[in-house]
């Protein structure tokens, strides 16, 4: 099929779709294989420490340093070389982490590479919010997250599900990279923000403070979810297989982000009740099951909610625009502290849940208070009669005088009050009331007060 006959909407969330699942598929992949290498270092405890914590904080960092270039440097980003200039370094860095042979150099450039993802998901995310329009923007990044997770663990399966661990991974990341470099210069056109339609809705700095806390909160709970005791089931499911139920959980989620974002923020705080149902039910393992697999899915409600709602107020005014990775940025923080709360009192599982409990409810506060900020309609106050006898003269294009007779003549006085109240003859005052019925429309005075 040639780009002809492929509609320009189409195209553009094609090619932003594969940029997204690209970068998402290599440097997820890439951040696995360091994990990986890592842990032939140190115990797996300390790896996760160092990496889901200190490493998610690092591309939080990125995130940030990609915002302030939006904001003050923008035409830097405005540069497809400045993006393609940062996957290359981001890959010399993968390569670097992955083939290092001390632990110094392994944490230096593994924190490095994952500088750099934080980069790169600010440039599609940039490009998810000035070339994807709203109605499209859930279901192209929860679409494009869906099939990278679902690509990254067809890839863990290769080599006896070993191939991560393998140097064999560097190669399929170099391809994939190419790939994705390719993609962003098919098209001759610059990045541009002359294509973005501002919504002008009453967006303002405490609403994005309140948004960035409720991510934050959201990601941190769930992150402290993940290590009740409950949740690692040894049996009856595998954890890899699980992110199927999670790519299922983004495409799903993406689809009602688009047609509803109500529907899809509220989905994502269900989330979040997973982890205590599980406790509820845990004597009964395939309940446990059951909830795990929902749990994964609606996970994929809150990836594409944290970052959609931040998407969307990026686009309420230009000056606003260097938020757009705000949501991923507050939700990277939020997962580094769940996680780092959760290893912390692993062995103290009763206080472990205290915690989460507690966050829950902020959480749930929180989450309430933005939701009414922004989904909920303001409903406009009903105009007053003055208000109502003001349009009625513009509509009917009354002259000043004419206007003075015609609020006194609809208050109920007569003709003759009318002249002495604005020092004019009956006649003159007859006059205008002709008038006045002429220009309306109206047979008598009677029909004139019902208008």
């Amino acid at each position: 099929m040639t780009k002809e006959k492929i509609s320009p909407t189409l195209r553009t969330n094609l090619q932003c779709s594969s940029i997204i699942a690209l970068c998402f598929l290599w440097t997820s992949t890439g951040y696995l294989s360091w994990l990986y290498h890592l842990m032939d270092f140190v115990k797996p405890t300390t790896a996760d420490w160092l990496t889901e914590v200190i490493g998610y904080l690092f591309q939080a960092a990125g995130l940030f340093l990609f915002s302030l270039a939006l904001r003050y440097r923008k035409e830097w980003v405005l540069k497809k070389s400045f993006f393609v200039g940062s996957i290359g370094i981001d890959f010399v860095f993968i390569v670097l982490s992955v083939l290092s042979n001390s632990m110094i150099t392994i944490l230096i450039f593994g924190y490095l590479m994952n500088f750099f993802h934080g980069i790169i998901a600010g440039f599609y995310l940039f490009l998810l919010t000035t070339e994807v329009a709203p109605s499209y923007r859930s279901l192209v990044f929860g679409g494009a997250y869906g099939v990278a997770s679902i690509a990254s663990w067809l890839l863990s399966l290769l080599k006896d599900a070993s191939f991560l661990r393998s140097d064999y991974a560097l190669i399929f990341y170099g391809i994939f990279i190419c790939i994705t470099i390719g993609i962003i210069l098919s098209e001759n056109e610059p990045f541009t923000i002359e294509t973005v339609t501002y919504t002008k809705a009453t967006i303002s700095t405490g609403i994005i403070l309140l948004a960035g806390i409720t991510v934050l909160l959201l990601s941190l709970t769930r992150g402290i979810g993940f290590y009740f005791p409950i949740a690692d089931l040894s049996e009856g499911i595998n954890l890899e297989f699980s992110r199927a139920f999670y790519a299922l959980g983004l495409i799903i989620a993406g689809c009602i982000g688009d047609r509803s974002r109500k529907y899809g923020a509220i989905s994502c705080l269900i989330a979040l009740v997973f982890p205590f149902a599980m406790i509820a039910l845990s004597n009964e393992l395939h309940a446990s099951i059951v909830l795990w697999v929902l749990g994964y899915a609606f996970f994929g409600f809150l990836t594409v909610f944290r970052v959609v709602v931040f998407t969307d107020i990026a686009c309420t005014k230009e000056i606003f625009l260097y938020v757009l990775v705000y949501g991923l940025m507050f939700g990277r923080i939020g997962d580094a502290i769940g996680s780092l709360t959760g290893m912390a009192f692993s062995n103290q599982p009763v206080f472990l849940v205290l915690i989460s409990s507690i966050c829950f409810v902020i959480t749930f506060i929180t989450f309430f208070v933005l939701y009414n900020k922004l989904y909920m309609p303001v409903s406009e106050p009903s105009p007053s009669s003055e208000e109502l006898l003001e349009e009625l003269i513009q509509k009917y294009e009354i002259s000043p005088r004419e206007a003075e007779v015609f609020k006194l003549l609809i208050a109920g006085s007569t003709n003759g009050e009318i002249a002495k109240q604005l020092y004019i003859s009956e006649n003159t005052v007859k006059f205008h009331v002709r008038n006045i019925l002429k220009k309306t429309g109206c047979a008598n005075r009677t029909e004139l007060t019902r208008l």
